[in-house]
């Protein structure tokens, strides 16, 4: 079947329909039954076994769509064959297939967390067996209790992401009607911990960058460290484009997916003839930044030729890829360039720029007002007009 809004309906009882509506991941089984009064009402009831196997509760055959239809049309939900209480792997696949649906990078990020550090856990349990002490007790396991005070905030910081992706898949479980979940306490009650979160301290300057670009002796990777300062873009936003993304008229590159969704970079004159060259006789359909045998970059690809970058020009050695974006954010602040410029440009908000570089633009403050705050010709006398008179 072809992808669509509507389902399509088959009727099961009377007055009672199930519908399958196709969807570019997974799809949704919906009931729809008769008000006796020329018209209808209609419901999601769960999530077609198109992918992952049924777990008899959020994710079901075309036979137990059936039954849980008619339970629903009747006000009888519970009174279902083969429903299982849901475990928390089965709540982690239903939400990590919705949330793919709206963004991909997103979601490959939170199923790599999950799997390394949760479900291999607690993912046979019951989701109504989680208890708050459990996930508490599995949060302070994660935290580097050494003496390094720096790996103990580190590692705090990462239980709060984990932490959070956590609740959101418990709390897309327990929206769900038909999961027949009612209390959010054992996760609601975790609390995170405090004031661990730290701005992202290290960029470079055009000089470490000049660098960096002098001594990479992989001319891919050194066009991927170029792309990634002079349009501030993230590292997989980079690595989705294609040579069709650039658009040498408007002098702008097109971002197809990222964190924020798609958005258009305006490019300055440097970068338009970086990228016009990188472009040039390519199709347009290949990876505008390609690695040497031609391949796109995949996940985690570029973490060691940075590394090795790094280390042979001198620079901080805790320094990644993303601290080029940082620095393209920073360099364009000291430069004087809009706060909502550069948010637009960068994909992510005003809020988060004054957050995460209020260093910055409190060293340029004085420059600032130096420069745009109104300000009187030096010819105009500073005087009371009155006392001229006398």
């Amino acid at each position: 079947m072809a992808v669509a809004k509507k389902p399509v309906f088959v009727r099961v009882a009377p007055g009672i329909s199930l519908g399958y509506r196709r969807n570019e991941t997974a799809g949704t089984w919906v009931v729809r039954v008769a008000d006796g009064k020329s018209g209808a009402w209609t419901k999601r009831i769960g999530i077609a076994d198109d992918h992952d196997e049924s777990d008899g509760h959020t994710i079901l055959t075309f036979w137990e769509a059936q039954i849980l239809a008619k339970a629903t049309a009747r006000g009888n939900e519970a009174c279902t064959t083969n429903r299982a209480p849901m475990t928390i792997e089965a709540a982690a696949r239903t939400y990590l297939s919705s949330l793919e649906a709206r963004n991909r990078r997103t979601a490959y990020d939170a199923r790599r967390r999950l799997e390394r550090l949760f479900l291999p856990h607690f993912g046979a349990n019951k989701v109504e067996d989680l208890t708050r002490r459990q996930l508490e007790a599995w949060r302070d396991g994660l935290v580097n209790v050494g003496h390094d005070a720096e790996k103990h905030r580190r590692s705090q910081d990462t239980a709060n992401r984990v932490l959070s992706i956590i609740k959101a898949l418990l709390n897309h479980a327990i929206s769900d009607p038909s999961s027949g979940l009612k209390d959010d306490s054992a996760w609601r009650l975790v609390r995170p911990f405090q004031r661990v979160a730290r701005a992202r301290e290290v960029h470079f300057s055009v000089e470490e960058v000049v660098r960096m670009l002098q001594i990479c002796d992989d001319p891919s990777f050194r066009d991927l460290l170029i792309a990634g300062f002079l349009t501030g873009a993230r590292y997989g936003e980079l690595a989705a484009c294609q040579v069709r993304h650039f658009d040498l008229i408007g002098e702008s590159l097109h971002i197809p997916s990222g964190k924020t969704g798609s958005r258009t970079v305006i490019l300055q004159p440097s970068a338009v003839t970086f990228f016009q060259r990188i472009s040039s006789n390519k199709p347009k359909e290949a990876p505008l930044l390609a690695r040497s045998d031609g391949t796109q970059w995949g996940a985690s690809h570029q973490v060691r030729p940075m590394k090795r970058v790094l280390l042979a020009a001198g620079l901080d050695q805790t320094g990644t890829f993303y601290a080029l974006r940082h620095s393209y954010i920073s360099r364009a602040i000291e430069a004087g360039v809009p706060l909502t410029v550069a948010a637009e440009n960068c994909g992510t908000s005003v809020r988060m720029i004054e957050t995460t570089y209020a260093k910055v633009l409190a060293s340029r403050r004085r420059d600032f007002i130096a420069v745009g705050a109104p300000h009187l010709a030096d010819t105009v006398a500073f005087t009371n007009p009155s006392q001229e008179t006398e």
